[in-house]
């Protein structure tokens, strides 16, 4: 596991485990922003398949909270199923991280144990 936090971003990259302990192929990068100035909220959360040419993404989830009405259709929440992108509906522009960490974990099968804490609580000792 490699934890990158500084003041506005915590990063977490690990690679996954198969129900085993075996390893599934499989790197996990999850990244938590927030801006205090901007008070722009980011949480992306992406599973990478490895392969012998590099790291291809398999899926990827970034819900993003703006303090303004989103104009821009680009920067809605949405997610990736390999190439595919798909834009949640506007609920998912209201998601905590609690409520992004649970689809995440719901549309890609993946558990955390012991459970992940909430980044904004997150500190090295």
């Amino acid at each position: 596991v490699n934890f990158k936090p500084n003041a506005d971003v915590v990063e977490v990259t690990a690679g996954l485990l198969d129900a085993d302990g075996r390893s599934a192929n499989l790197l996990l990068k999850m990244v938590y922003h927030y801006s205090p100035k901007t008070r722009i909220r980011t949480c992306q959360f992406t599973v990478f398949a490895r392969r012998m040419y590099g790291l291809e993404r398999a899926y990827q989830l970034e819900i993003k909270q703006f303090p303004v009405k989103i104009v821009d259709a680009h920067k809605r929440s949405h997610e990736h199923m390999g190439a595919l992108r798909t834009v949640g509906d506007a609920s998912w522009d209201k998601w905590g991280y609690d409520e992004a960490i649970a689809h995440f974990c719901k549309q890609t099968n993946i558990s955390f144990r012991p459970p992940l804490p909430h980044p904004e609580h997150f500190y090295l000792k």
